[in-house]
């Protein structure tokens, strides 16, 4: 993530869009689609789009050139190179307009998903590793006060912790605990040091989740999509993109030098177009993936407008049905497994691949961490909240049966029917009076 704040003042959105506003339309528009996952395209953008169609499978309804039967009108043709004047006199089909919106929208859609998946999952394991090492310092207590272990003892279970059969251990020691084979203070003593160990290896696993997550989002950040996604959208070949996209970043960085009254040197010009040009999204041959090196933020206009709309956090999109276990209370039992830091090694191992790569469970995993509490917790608290996690468990003493009431002598031998005759009656069978009067 970027957290590092750029040496030169920070720009806002304002003289952003300023700069955007200045650029021709066809450059005005690419910067927005390079700027997708920040920035939404105008109608004029659209209009734009629509009107350069001219790729037959991606064209909704026809092309400019050939809607007049080949003949452009004289209007048209007086008012090329002013596409103002193009939108005032051509009355585009509304189907060429939104099959461009529902492209913008489709991908735009994807991208901000990306942007907030990366940014759940950040703020998760941020919380996460911060409640894990709350929990490591009240295991150490207990290790100390209740069980007697050194400092050299608790060195021992670290150095082990990462070759400890932890799992494994954790579901025999319960067996025994089930069976009555084992002393309290034996089952303390060893229930802690697995739990123990079990967080140190925690704690390593998501250190280095969080750091991968944070270079992802860094250069997640710093790309935008490729030529062939640009062409999808825009419906034309791929071949005018890449000419228009160095245009479009240098003119872009030109009016944003102009508009914040900024001096711009030579490095600073060439860094600005190589990072508007650098890392591209998936997407054919200009798919170059996540590295494991972080991406230097250094203080060209590219790199601090990127800065300056990464700030603004990504709206949460409307939640859609994840089948992921069930997506029921299964997958929500699980994930509050996870958040509450009782879900054992191999059953995570199942369960997490899976949950970063889909929003609605991070969503979910998120919403159930923060509803736990434990973030807000005092020490004590989560020295309460360990011990009685880890107390030995207790056997329920089985009900006693209620005690039956036998039988008055008289009716011992009876029947129902006999019992239930002084209350029911003796029906005859001919409608004649019950016996008793009733």
């Amino acid at each position: 993530m970027i957290t590092t704040a750029p040496p030169h003042p920070t720009l806002t959105r304002e003289q952003i869009e300023t700069a955007i506003a200045a650029l021709q339309p066809v450059h005005r528009t690419m910067i927005r689609l390079l700027l997708l996952q920040f920035l939404d395209p105008t109608q004029e953008d659209i209009a734009f789009m629509a009107r350069e169609r001219s790729e037959p499978n991606n064209r909704a309804g026809g092309n400019l050139s050939t809607a007049f039967g080949g003949n452009l009108p004289t209007a048209y043709r007086s008012a090329q190179g002013a596409p103002d004047k193009i939108a005032k006199t051509i009355v585009l089909p509304k189907e060429w307009l939104t099959a461009i919106e529902a492209k913008v929208t489709q991908y735009q859609t994807q991208l901000r998903e990306q942007r907030r998946r990366l940014e759940l999952q950040i703020a998760f394991i941020g919380d996460y590793l911060a409640g894990l090492q709350s929990e490591l310092e009240a295991l150490e207590k207990l290790l100390r006060t209740e069980c007697g272990i050194t400092e050299e003892g608790l060195d021992d279970l670290r150095s082990q912790a990462k070759l400890a059969p932890v799992a494994y251990s954790l579901k025999k020691l319960a067996v025994r605990a089930e069976k009555q084979e084992i002393e309290e203070e034996d089952y303390l003593r060893e229930r802690l040091s697995l739990e123990y160990q079990a967080h140190i290896r925690r704690l390593d696993r998501f250190r280095k989740r969080l750091e991968q997550a944070e270079l992802e989002r860094q250069a997640f950040l710093m790309s935008s999509l490729s030529d062939e996604h640009l062409a999808t959208i825009w419906g034309i070949a791929r071949g005018p993109i890449t000419s228009r996209r160095v245009k479009a970043v240098q003119n872009f960085v030109n009016a944003l030098t102009t508009t914040t009254n900024a001096a711009l040197d030579q490095s600073s010009y060439a860094a600005a177009i190589n990072a508007g040009m650098g890392k591209r999204l998936p997407g054919g041959s200009k798919n170059e993936g996540i590295g494991s090196v972080p991406l230097a933020l250094s203080g060209d206009p590219w790199s601090r407008t990127i800065h300056a709309l990464a700030a603004v956090p990504v709206a949460p999109p409307i939640p859609k049905p994840c089948d992921h276990d069930g997506g029921g209370k299964v997958l929500v039992a699980r994930l509050r497994g996870l958040a509450e830091y009782v879900l054992l090694e191999d059953e995570e191992s199942k369960l997490w691949p899976r949950t970063p790569q889909c929003l609605s469970c991070l969503t979910r995993l998120r919403t159930v961490q923060q509803e736990s509490g434990a973030l807000d917790q005092s020490a004590d608290a989560v020295l309460a909240r360990v011990r009685a996690r880890t107390a030995m468990p207790r056997k329920e003493a089985p009900e006693t049966a209620a005690p039956q009431v036998p039988a008055p002598q008289e009716e011992q031998g009876l029947s129902l029917e006999e019992r239930l005759r002084p209350w029911i009656g003796e029906d005859r069978g001919d409608g004649a009076e019950r016996v008793g009067g009733w």
